[in-house]
């Protein structure tokens, strides 16, 4: 660029290019124009400038004999004249008299756009106490001749009159809102932020037409969760995993009340409603839909688990927004991830907010729903809205109510759908209005194709003693189901072959579409086939033995099924939850004197497996039995029938330690059984749960209700631990203090008051184990003696080093 000289500022002035009004020749110098200073300043009165808000300041009026400037102090003042231009690019600065002051007037580059014409405001700060007057020649400014294509000025400073305060806050505003908030055509509408949902919409958008909408990524939640909250949220989901979600409902009560308050703060609603303001026409009705990261993936839809809210004023989405949110933690989307195997707590909901569609017909399209010609699209419509529909609260209108043109329309939208999503099978849903069909939503249609040969009605099946039919899908019940029928299934039906009660269990089967009143119809259904007061239901691998009266069953139900995937079979497990008067542990007949040692107790045979029971020592003589024999195991046909299932069991599968309960009738109960791979008798002596020696340092573990808690989960087993326990807080607090004996070259002897199950978690982490009190036969027994470590019943102090060895204590006192 070349500047202008003084003769030529005048010549272009003239001519229009450049404005200086007034305008006094005899300011004009070489290559500039002395500017004045105007009779205005202003100051800021907040101790605080923030770049986002409008900033409050106060005028000051500038006498005639002048005002002082304070050293450090920033004051806002303007030209006296109007200066700018059209075809130039100005510059300006202080003149070298005024510098020399200690006076600077302005604290940016000093170059002005093209285009601006009005006063200038300078940005005036003293190094020294110093007077100003209106109308001193102030500065001076330069016109440059530009290179390349002028595009003028047109923002917000055009035209101004006096000293105007930074009006940062307008552009800063908006441009955080848009980074924050990413709509249609942005970089930032991506999957890992947005989730699938609302990243596909914005693919789709470059093809077919889709409601204008903005993105409240998922990183917004996570930043709106307090620390402390997350952390309880974590401690729910700890307690989820290690209890196999035995008890959703209570565990999601304590979700719902850690996060009643969550909702976007005042700053992001700020931002949110800027955003809206800017993207949408005035008036705009919203719906504010969820796009979870983990939502309509190929695998899982987790279709309706998630809270959409239509007809939504702009007064209102971050309210909408905060519902959406705290959906993401209620009963139906916990459930239906549990199911998936989903226990990541991390908060990971992403919301979109689109201009709500007001249709003239609206519904839904899917692909792959007809075997013999899958790319065929089945079209679905209503008219007005179609979220009944969606919900199945709505019967679709008939065929002949959709006019080709929309058939077509929709179609092509589908089309773009399998091509930007890459898959054949597809889901959308689409809306009509002004002669314009949108697409509203897109994913891939995880409701498979199915064969003609699964089963169309609803259906309750026995586990046990008849084959399963090939006809009822299994789904995420295939592990549970395949152990039980492979395990305990020869078991049950020798058992019920010899008169013993094994309890009902039965498969409870939904087909995809079971018809408004599968409930009403199943009722009966379960009532034939179930005895017990109460059930044990298995939903999957990840989900197992909920508990609840046999009355709410169908209850129970209907809600599980809400956390299914829409347009899947359901199948669950139901089981008689046998209680009884008294829980019984037989172990195998001595091979010598064909006598059973055994363990009885009144708190039941739940509380016995789970370590957690007082139990009273039996031996089973089936020659001469003793009272006490008789009375635990109701009488001498009972006894009989342990003694008979116990051989014909041993015969079968080998040494075994078989569960019982007594009925409250006297009945007796085959339970379960457990093949043992150690040694098949407890050692001698009533203190020895399991023979063995060594020394190690005592970790003694207190936290009795989270211990029992966890145990009472269907999480460890005598087969092992099915679910990892080891992040659950009072586990991972035990390994600590286990790692830092270890660490320090000791070894560790575990205590704890009694041989709770989930305590099996820590074999191949402690060298012993110390029990107050304890069961030779629970599963933890079971566990330790299989894989040769010592256990007995000893109090110990946390501390001590002891040795066990077989029966004996040694007493060494505290940490070697």
């Amino acid at each position: 660029m070349t500047i202008l000289t003084g003769a030529e500022i005048q010549r272009q002035r003239e001519t229009g290019a450049i404005t200086i009004d007034p305008f006094d020749p005899a300011r004009l110098n070489p290559n500039s124009y002395n500017f004045t200073l105007g009779d205005r300043l202003r100051a800021y009165t907040a101790p605080v400038l923030d770049a986002r808000r409008e900033n409050p300041s106060t005028e000051i009026v500038i006498p005639a004999d002048g005002f002082v400037l304070r050293p450090g102090q920033l004051y806002l003042a303007s030209t006296a004249e109007v200066l700018g231009g059209t075809g130039f690019a100005p510059t300006f600065a202080a003149r070298s008299s005024i510098a020399r002051l200690g006076l600077s007037i302005h604290l940016s580059s000093g170059l002005g756009d093209i285009g601006y014409i009005g006063q200038w405001t300078l940005q005036l700060v003293a190094t020294e106490a110093v007077r100003v007057y209106p109308g001193m020649e102030i500065g001076q400014m330069m016109w440059w001749t530009p290179v390349g294509e002028i595009s003028c000025y047109t923002g917000k400073y055009q035209d101004s009159r006096g000293p105007q305060a930074s009006r940062s806050w307008v552009g800063l505003t908006g441009d955080l809102a848009r980074r924050r908030f990413p709509g249609l055509g942005q970089e930032r509408l991506r999957f890992e932020l947005v989730g699938a949902k609302c990243a596909r919409l914005g693919e789709l958008s470059a093809r077919v037409p889709v409601p204008p909408l903005i993105a409240v990524p998922a990183g917004e939640l996570a930043a709106a969760i307090e620390a402390d909250v997350l952390a309880g949220v974590e401690a729910v989901f700890d307690d989820l995993r290690a209890t196999v979600g035995g008890d959703v409902p209570a565990q999601v009560a304590r979700l719902t009340d850690m996060i009643a308050d969550l909702r976007p703060s005042s700053q992001t609603a700020e931002l949110l409603n800027v955003r809206l303001d800017e993207v949408f026409p005035a008036g705009t009705r919203f719906a504010v839909r969820s796009s979870a990261l983990c939502e309509d993936s190929a695998e899982t839809a987790y279709a309706g688990a998630y809270e959409s809210l239509l007809d939504v004023g702009a007064d209102d989405v971050p309210e909408a927004v905060a519902a959406v949110w705290r959906s993401f933690y209620s009963l139906t989307a916990v459930s239906a991830r549990l199911r998936a195997g989903d226990l990541d707590p991390a908060p990971r909901m992403a919301v979109f907010v689109q201009a709500m569609v007001e249709p003239e017909q609206a519904g839904i399209a899917m692909t792959g729903l007809d075997p013999a010609d899958p790319a065929q699209a089945q079209i679905e419509a209503v008219s007005g809205r179609a979220d009944a529909l969606a919900a199945g609260a709505a019967t679709p209108d008939g065929s002949d109510t959709v006019a080709p043109a929309t058939v077509a329309a929709v179609t092509e939208l589908v089309e773009a759908a399998r091509e930007v999503l890459g898959v054949s099978d597809v889901d959308i849903e689409w809306v009509q209005a002004g002669g314009v069909v949108s697409l509203v939503q897109a994913r891939p249609n995880t409701a498979r194709r199915r064969s003609a040969s699964v089963r169309r009605e609803i259906a309750v099946v026995p586990l046990y003693l008849e084959p399963l039919p090939g006809d009822i899908p299994l789904g995420p019940l295939t592990g549970p189901v395949g152990h039980f029928t492979s395990k305990r299934g020869p078991a049950m039906r020798r058992a019920h072959e010899l008169g013993i009660a094994i309890g009902s269990a039965v498969l409870v089967y939904l087909p995809a579409d079971p018809g408004p009143a599968w409930a009403k119809d199943l009722a009966p259904l379960l009532g034939a086939a179930l005895s017990a007061p109460e059930v044990i239901v298995d939903v999957s691998e990840h989900q197992r033995q909920i508990v609840c009266n046999t009355d709410d069953l169908v209850g129970e139900l209907q809600w599980l099924h809400t956390a299914a995937p829409t347009g899947e079979p359901f199948t669950v497990l139901v089981r008689d939850y046998v209680k009884g008067q008294r829980g019984l542990i037989t172990h195998p007949a001595d091979p010598t004197t064909g006598e059973i040692a055994a363990e009885a107790s009144e708190a039941g045979l739940l509380a016995m497996n789970r370590g957690f029971a007082a139990t009273t020592d039996l031996s089973l003589a089936p020659g001469s039995p003793s009272e006490d024999a008789l009375a635990a195991t109701g009488g001498e046909t009972n006894l009989a029938l342990i003694v008979r299932m116990a051989r014909d069991l041993t015969t079968m599968q080998g040494p075994t330690i078989i569960e019982w309960i007594i009925g409250n009738r006297g009945e007796l109960f085959y339970i379960d059984h457990t093949k043992l791979a150690g040694p098949t008798n407890p050692e001698a002596g009533p203190r020895v749960i399991a023979a063995g020696r060594c020394t190690g340092q005592v970790v003694r573990v207190v936290n009795d209700a989270v211990l029992e808690q966890l145990s009472i989960g269907a999480a460890v087993s005598v087969s092992g631990a099915h679910i990892d326990v080891h992040q659950h807080g009072a586990v991972a607090e035990i390994i600590t203090r286990i790692e830092v004996v270890r660490t320090n070259g000791g070894r560790v002897i575990l205590s704890a008051r009694r041989p709770y199950a989930v305590l099996a978690a820590l074999v191949g982490m402690v060298d012993g184990f110390v029990f107050d009190l304890g069961s030779r036969l629970c599963h933890l027994g079971i566990v330790v003696r299989e894989h040769g470590i010592p256990a007995l019943v000893h109090e110990a102090a946390d501390g001590e080093v002891l040795t066990l060895d077989n029966g004996t204590v040694l007493t060494h006192g505290g940490p070697r």
